[in-house]
């Protein structure tokens, strides 16, 4: 017999002594099992309890102090929104290692709440099916509940569970919200769901600094959400940055990366960008046919000024400096004479005048 028939046979072995069918089962939670079984965990003796010392901890979260500044509002947030009977919160970073969480007083005493501790190891090959294991397997926002976990002692928990993607697509972390299964409350994934969209948003941010942020969206209502698209744009018209929702709105078209803004969209990055630093929101259309809406992101630091790089940083000129909206348009003005050489090609690209241009190189 080989060795899929074996862990086909064990996994219907396994359904038969908890009294379940295959059928109630979904793919991603068969699939996760059959991993399981694969790697030799047996359901009915319990997880072997893997936590590492405070001391590895106490480093890891140092190492992490940056995005976890970040992570812990967020998780404070969320467990006011979801807090009820045995609820907690936890952060973990990409391979299931926890490192922070939030318990209500009832919760520290029953399962959920000595089971999921900082410094306590929730990958699927410790831990067998589990929320926080199996979004770490299959990146992806994941629901476990009562018996869909591996390990009969997990079978009264429900755990929800959403990666963190970074903005070069990579998994960072993990936000997780674990409850008594009896307590399971139908909304909580998409609140899981939302914690990790927004501190998407803040690191996008943070890394994209020093360029300018644009929001997008094909409804304009969305364009103050979590769900808009993000591109950091630099002062050559390049997008040097995209979070994950940019990317599916504008899949089809081009690889993001480098790529120029006049290769995406019908309306030239020239032609708009002052609008844009004007807090105007416009609508534009890809070459696809697609219409989205479009505004410099709104969630920004009242003293970050956005300067537009062509290959040394351009700054405003005296007049301008002191006042926001002024010195980001001179900012632009100066850094696409700075592109062009030419007085006159700048103020093509830019649709001003030539004296508007002089004025602001003096």
């Amino acid at each position: 017999m080989n060795n899929i028939a074996l862990i086909d046979k064990e996994f219907k072995s396994i359904l038969k002594k908890r009294g379940m069918q295959s059928i109630d089962m979904g793919s991603e939670i068969s699939d996760s099992w059959a991993r399981c079984i694969s790697n030799g965990l047996d359901p009915f003796k319990g997880p072997k309890k893997s936590v590492i010392s405070s001391q590895e901890l106490d480093q890891i979260r140092e190492e992490k102090e940056d995005l976890r500044k970040i992570v812990i509002p967020e998780l404070e947030l969320l467990y006011s929104q979801v807090a009820g009977t045995n609820f907690m919160v936890a952060f973990s970073d990409n391979e299931g290692l926890v490192l922070d969480t939030i318990y209500d007083k009832t919760c520290l005493q029953t399962d959920v709440g000595k089971s999921v501790i900082p410094g306590s190891i929730w990958a699927e090959k410790v831990c067998g099916t589990n929320g926080l294991g199996l979004a770490v397997e299959i990146q992806k926002s994941t629901i476990v509940s009562g018996k869909e976990h591996f390990f009969t002692d997990h079978e009264k928990l429900s755990c929800f569970a959403s990666p963190i993607t970074n903005y070069d697509g990579k998994i960072i972390g993990i936000i997780d919200a674990s409850t008594d299964a009896r307590s399971r409350e139908q909304h909580t994934l998409a609140l899981v769901n939302l914690a990790t969209r927004s501190i998407e948003t803040k690191l996008f941010i943070n890394k994209f600094s020093n360029e300018l942020i644009l929001s997008f969206h094909p409804r304009q209502e969305y364009l103050s959400t979590t769900s808009v698209g993000l591109l950091a744009v630099n002062g050559d018209g390049l997008i040097v940055g995209s979070n994950t929702n940019a990317k599916i709105m504008l899949h089809g078209l081009v690889d993001l990366k480098n790529q120029n803004f006049n290769n995406i969209f019908t309306s030239s990055f020239s032609s708009i960008a002052s609008d844009l630093l004007n807090n105007k929101v416009l609508k534009i259309a890809d070459y696809l046919g697609s219409s989205v809406f479009v505004i410099k992101n709104q969630n920004l630091k009242p003293n970050q000024t956005h300067e537009l790089i062509v290959k040394n940083k351009t700054y405003a000129c005296n007049n301008c400096k002191d006042k926001k909206i002024k010195r980001e348009k001179c900012i632009l003005i100066r850094s696409t004479f700075a592109e062009t050489n030419n007085i006159s090609v700048a103020s093509r690209k830019l649709g001003v005048s030539r004296t508007t241009i002089y004025k602001h190189l003096s």
